[in-house]
């Protein structure tokens, strides 16, 4: 297991270790797609593939030494996006830092006289902190979304579900993407995920990431990936890959709730 400071950095180092593999967030329930992990994709596509899906329920705990005189909460900019109006009855006084992880705030907080952290529960014995509050908000469903990124395609499980990533581009005409998006749906291959992303240096262009039910192997997602692929400019596989159930932590299981 190996840390790194962000998402470029992650996607660096499989890039130098042909047998590491990255585990990084593509999409969020609350904060929504993760851009950051689409653009580095789409910038290594040909590269590195995604191999697996992992799905994370995400239980976040207010973490300090005590919950009197917190005057900074740290954590993430999504945690602290979607509990906006929690931390604002809660402590009013108390002013909100983003850091790069929850993992970096419970350390901020273990440093920081004050301070407390939305993080997640098994931090806390990390870092020498205690569990202020768990879970923040009781029924909120906090879904992260992960892939696996490495060399090479990964592990097949047939008995998984599978979906297929990919990423395209198309003309600049009328219709061209209903054009693209027309052979899915005649050949009943589901569309879960499409995201448009700018084209560094050129202007009103764009590339797009798609995420389908299905994989290669299969007739009718084969079939519309080449009947759509003669409307692209450039159409390329991200990988095939099995989604894994959603995974709960061991310290979340174990909080009283």
């Amino acid at each position: 297991m190996v840390a790194c400071t962000d998402l470029a950095a992650a996607f660096d180092f499989v890039l130098r270790e042909p047998k590491a593999k990255a585990v990084v967030p593509i999409e969020n329930s609350s904060g929504g797609t993760i851009y950051d992990t689409i653009d580095l994709l789409i910038r290594n596509a040909g590269v590195l593939r995604a191999q697996e899906e992992l799905t994370l329920d995400v239980s976040l705990a207010l973490l300090g030494r005590s919950r009197e005189g917190i005057r900074t909460i740290y954590s993430h900019f999504v945690p602290l996006s979607h509990h906006r109006e929690w931390i604002a009855a809660q402590f009013p006084q108390a002013k909100t830092v983003s850091l790069a992880s929850t993992a970096l705030a419970a350390a901020k907080a273990a440093r920081t006289p004050g301070s407390a952290a939305l993080a997640t529960p098994g931090a806390a014995e990390l870092y020498d902190l205690k569990v202020l509050q768990f879970p923040i908000e009781p029924g909120v469903v906090n879904l992260t979304r992960f892939y696996v990124v490495g060399h090479g395609d990964g592990p097949r499980a047939p008995r998984l579900p599978r979906k297929t990533a990919l990423l395209f581009s198309l003309r600049n005409t009328c219709g061209s993407l209903h054009s693209f998006l027309g052979p899915f749906s005649r050949n009943a291959v589901n569309l879960r995920m499409i995201v448009s992303r700018p084209v560094p240096g050129k202007p009103q262009t764009y590339v797009f990431f798609v995420e389908v039910d299905g994989t290669t192997d299969e007739p009718h997602v084969a079939a519309a990936l080449q009947r759509a692929g003669r409307f692209c400019d450039r159409l390329e596989i991200i990988g095939s890959f099995p989604c894994r159930p959603i995974y709960k932590s061991a310290a979340a299981k174990n909080m009283p709730h």
